[in-house]
């Protein structure tokens, strides 16, 4: 089973090993610098250092029960992006609460800043919390609301490169980032015939995303992120292209995608059926004035 809590022991480890060299030694900066210097377990306050505060640009989990599976999330992961770069904040519901000062919830748009320590996971660099003391963990929303950047979009061909992907210093502005791919078909070697619901069988959550440069692994990754649940039931392997948005990871050395949305794109004939049915409209409006 590919989840979260199947490696937060080691990560949990090393972060308490950390807390307890560093205790308060932490320091404000961008998602870049995080990303390019900070290795597993060091503190870091994440806040760009320069008054503009990181912005919550997608919700990956939140604290939801499943009603179909029964599956509980117990927390949340949310991309905060600043001006260099964006992070996973992945916290749990508890530990949130526990933290001096935290929101009750996280809405895209907030503008926070946050203390945390480095934690990347499967090439995604994160942020991680904990209520120690010495920590000097927090998580702060500044302000709400704040106009969203669009994300930026990729070919496949630019998102699979080795080196990128599975090295997260190699570009931190795809790293950790919320980005959009433009007509991709999805194709199952797993017999499906569409997404499914919640499940924990890697198998079943591994389809192949295509575009006209290429292809790369598309993890539908329900056992971690609960906003993948609603794209249940999309329909693959029937040629319907679709624009995708989501985030880049790597699983050993193969790169992967996970969408947050799924929009499909529009079939030429039925974009030229609905122009043939706008100029038959004009043109019976036009004899009815006449």
């Amino acid at each position: 089973m590919r989840t979260k809590g199947s490696s937060w022991k080691y990560v949990f480890l090393v972060t308490a090993a950390a807390v307890t060299l560093l205790g308060a030694r932490l320091y404000a900066d961008t998602a870049a610098d995080i990303i390019g210097f900070y290795g597993p377990g060091v503190g870091a306050i994440y806040n760009d250092d320069s008054g503009a505060f990181p912005v919550v640009t997608a919700i990956g989990s939140m604290p939801y029960t499943d009603p179909g599976s029964g599956h509980v999330y117990t927390g949340w992961s949310v991309f905060a992006q600043d001006l260099t770069g964006s992070l996973d904040l992945f916290i749990s519901a508890a530990t949130l609460a526990g933290l001096p000062g935290s929101p009750s919830t996280i809405n895209v748009g907030d503008a926070v800043s946050v203390a945390g320590q480095a934690s990347p996971f499967q090439c995604i660099p994160e942020l991680a919390f904990v209520t120690t003391p010495a920590s000097n963990n927090y998580f702060h929303t500044v302000s709400t609301g704040n106009p969203l950047p669009a994300p930026p979009v990729f070919t496949i061909s630019q998102i699979n490169t080795t080196p990128q992907i599975t090295n997260i210093t190699a570009n931190a502005g795809i790293a950790g980032m919320i980005l959009e791919v433009d007509n991709v078909t999805l194709t199952a070697t797993n017999g499906l015939t569409a997404l499914p619901g919640y499940t924990n069988n890697v198998n079943a959550e591994t389809f192949i995303m295509n575009d006209n440069t290429g292809s790369v692994t598309f993890f539908h990754w329900t056992t971690s992120y609960s906003q993948v649940l609603p794209l249940a039931g999309t329909p693959v392997g029937t040629g319907q292209q679709y624009d995708v948005v989501g985030f880049t990871h790597a699983f050993g050395s193969t790169a992967e995608f996970t969408a947050l949305s799924i929009t499909p794109v529009p079939e030429p004939s039925t974009i030229v059926l609905v122009g043939v049915g706008l100029v038959g409209m004009i043109g019976l409006i036009r004899r009815h004035r006449g």
